[in-house]
């Protein structure tokens, strides 16, 4: 059974299945359950989902954000929801890192990771986070594409949206690489086709912080593929469930 504790940091998307098999989904830097909903109804999970809701955004606009990465993970960690068998923990972008180090710190079916490079590879040499809201906001788009220019012209919008992914971004980058990095949980790495933040090469570099099996999978389409992709990386998710078991 899968126990449905009332908690604010995560949320239960789509219906409750009688199943063992439990996936919880960690979204891009500012990203929040929204998407995933909208993915849900269009295309209900045959799996019990459940997705982090990070302070600072949607139902959580007014929660202050986290101080430090280490905070946030901490929060996540307690109140990660009570599943009959460990779950598979899947995470997007920034999300990827929380996951992981999710997995460190608790038992997991195994984890799939997308559009984040390795965590030894996060750098601070080209970071955006400093620069003024206009600057910081075409960066994004050019760097991760999903900004559109409507958006960027709304300041209302911006000033409601950015700090929230200035915030994520700062944690992101504040990570700091351990040399007990390797986890004894598959790893599945699953990079965009038409990505141009993140190589399929950054992606292979999962491998090396793993000691169970590894493998590595293209699907088409850009940093964000995996909400266009929602059905398919839950089929992904469940196969791994199964060779963990």
């Amino acid at each position: 059974m899968t126990s449905d504790k009332p908690s604010k940091w995560y949320r239960r998307v789509g219906e409750r299945i009688a199943s063992t098999e439990n996936i919880i989904w960690f979204p891009h830097a500012g990203g929040g359950c929204s998407p995933l909903i909208r993915a849900a109804r269009q295309t209900p999970p045959h799996t019990n989902l459940f997705v982090a809701t990070l302070p600072g955004r949607e139902a959580r606009f007014a929660d202050p954000m986290s101080e430090t990465l280490d905070e946030l993970v901490d929060a996540l960690v307690a109140e990660l929801p009570v599943t009959e068998q460990p779950p598979i923990l899947v995470g997007h972008s920034f999300g990827a890192l929380l996951a992981y180090c999710v997995a460190k710190r608790r038992q997991a079916s195994g984890l799939v990771v997308m559009a984040m490079s390795s965590p030894d590879r996060i750098s601070r040499c080209d970071s955006i986070v400093h620069l003024s809201d206009r600057e910081f906001a075409e960066q994004l788009d050019l760097r991760y594409g999903g900004v559109p220019k409507a958006l960027r012209e709304n300041e209302e919008a911006m000033r409601m949206f950015l700090p929230t992914v200035r915030r994520d971004l700062t944690l992101l980058e504040s990570y700091q690489a351990s040399i007990n990095e390797v986890i004894d949980i598959p790893i599945t790495a699953l990079a965009g086709t038409d990505d141009t933040r993140i190589t399929p090469a950054q992606m292979q570099n999962w491998q090396s912080h793993t000691n169970a099996d590894f493998r590595m999978q293209m699907m088409v389409g850009d940093h964000f593929f995996p909400l266009s992709h929602f059905k398919q990386v839950l089929r992904i998710a469940g196969q791994r469930s199964e060779t963990a078991n």
